[in-house]
């Protein structure tokens, strides 16, 4: 068995999520799909797609943890990029937070974990393999 492709998505109570992911981490959009009991954003890049749902009821907020490993289940996503400091410069531009970094790993790699405005956590590093 081969996984072929991954995809991660979040729901949220509006598109400024799109936007926010789309112009921090300089996505494409693709076309949305309407689902019927919701609008489907997809955001493609080199590695995957992200998706973001809104549905045409808002949401109830999720749980949300401070740090985000005090609570069990997906809590985050990891992503490998080649500018760390403009991911952060454009998420924190953006309504985003830093909540730890950047910060040296090791020979060329770096680290930050970011949040997106709706509270959704980020690892988000710089290797020299990315």
């Amino acid at each position: 068995m081969t996984l072929s492709r991954l995809e991660a998505g979040f729901v949220s109570t509006d598109r400024s999520l799109v936007d926010f992911l789309a112009e921090v981490f300089e996505l494409d959009p693709l076309e949305p799909v309407d689902v019927g009991f919701a609008t489907l954003f997809r955001l493609q890049s080199p590695g995957g797609v992200l998706k973001v749902m809104v549905p045409n009821r808002p949401p109830k907020p999720g749980a949300r943890a401070q740090p985000f490993y005090a609570l069990g289940g997906l809590r985050y996503l990891t992503l490998y990029v080649d500018d760390l400091d403009g991911i952060v410069e454009r998420a924190t531009t953006r309504g985003g937070q830093v909540v730890h970094g950047p910060t040296d790993l090791g020979p060329g790699t770096r680290i930050a974990v970011l949040e997106d405005p709706d509270g959704n956590p980020f690892e988000v590093v710089q290797a020299p393999s990315a």
